[in-house]
């Protein structure tokens, strides 16, 4: 069998992210991803503001990567000396010591850089990641859900007094392809709203929210292949943009879409605005053929998950977030 000798640590190339997805696959088969998402989410760390390194582990005598490490400050929660940490070992190479010397040379490297914060997360059903972190160093911060939904089985007429509710209170739900053609410099003021709700948002990182540039913006919800002009859903108050939902293309499974952040501005929540543009969400993901929805809610944010769970969401595992303070 072999062994920790038999792999070598290097910096991750472009030409490694099929084979961290195919790792990934491997661990999570309920969660598919393909090289060109790990690459989008890579890419979405800017190295020019934040600092972000990324390792991979290969088999010396066949070159196959079997395992992969990344640090990066939290662009969406910035502070200098804290970083969130990923580890992935491919199951055939687990209980090898890897995922120890691929541990001990990040926290030797952030160490190094004066680093003060480490975030680490695992999934509550995967004992050994859980071992493996606690006995790491870290403890329990927080938890976050992956939630989803069977489209297939939701009776949307529950939920159509929502949409009624919100026309009668003047807003008017649409979506961003809509706006563009009616106002092609919309994406502005749209921009301004997402970066309130995002800073808004409740979340487990201790610092306070750091919106992404106007550039990032367009290029990570406008720009990417994922992106759905048509399945990005507004709120609108008179000419205000008050709440949002958006829904992105998974190139791994097409049976489903991802809902990214849904929420509504402080002055108009309490009236079934976010109901509304989730309904209008899961009617999409039902009319073009999609057969799931898949969320992401920290447990912190108690009105989201009860809107998920009201609309008939199922969690998944949960996520514990883990932390550790260095000397």
């Amino acid at each position: 069998m072999k062994t920790i000798a038999d792999i070598e640590m290097r910096a991750e190339r472009d030409d490694d992210f099929d084979a961290l997805a195919a790792i990934h696959c491997a661990i999570y088969p309920d969660w598919p991803v393909t090289g060109d998402e790990i690459r989008e989410y890579a890419e979405e760390i800017d190295p020019l503001r934040y600092v972000h390194v990324r390792l991979v582990a290969e088999d010396r005598a066949t070159g196959r990567v079997i395992a992969g490490a990344a640090y990066s400050q939290l662009p969406w929660a910035f502070h200098p000396d804290r970083y969130r940490i990923r580890i992935m070992v491919h199951p055939d190479w687990e209980r090898r010591g890897i995922g120890r010397r691929l541990m001990d040379e990040i926290v030797g490297q952030l160490a190094a850089r004066g680093a003060k914060w480490l975030k680490a997360g695992a999934r509550e059903d995967f004992a050994r990641a859980l071992a493996f972190v606690e006995r790491s160093g870290f403890t329990e911060h927080a938890r976050s859900f992956e939630s989803r939904l069977d489209v297939t089985q939701v009776d949307l007429s529950r939920f159509g007094g929502y949409a009624q509710r919100v026309a009668e209170l003047g807003m008017t739900l649409t979506t961003l392809a809509d706006e563009l053609k009616q106002h092609p410099d919309c994406l502005p003021a749209v921009y301004q709203m997402h970066c309130t709700l995002d800073i808004g948002a409740p979340r487990d990182d201790p610092e306070l929210a750091t919106p992404p540039t106007y550039e990032e913006f367009l290029k990570h919800s406008m720009r990417s292949p994922r992106a759905l002009p048509d399945g990005y859903f507004l709120a609108k108050f008179r000419e205000m943009y008050v709440g949002e939902t958006v829904l992105k293309k998974s190139d791994a499974d097409p049976t489903f879409l991802h809902q990214e952040l849904t929420g509504v501005l402080p002055d108009v929540r309490g009236l079934g605005i976010a109901t509304a543009l989730k309904v209008q969400g899961i009617d999409y993901v039902r009319r073009h053929g999609y057969r799931q929805v898949q969320t992401w809610n920290s447990s912190k944010n108690e009105p989201m998950l009860a809107i998920n769970t009201k609309l008939g969401f199922v969690r998944k595992p949960a996520w514990i977030e883990f932390q550790k303070t260095l000397p």
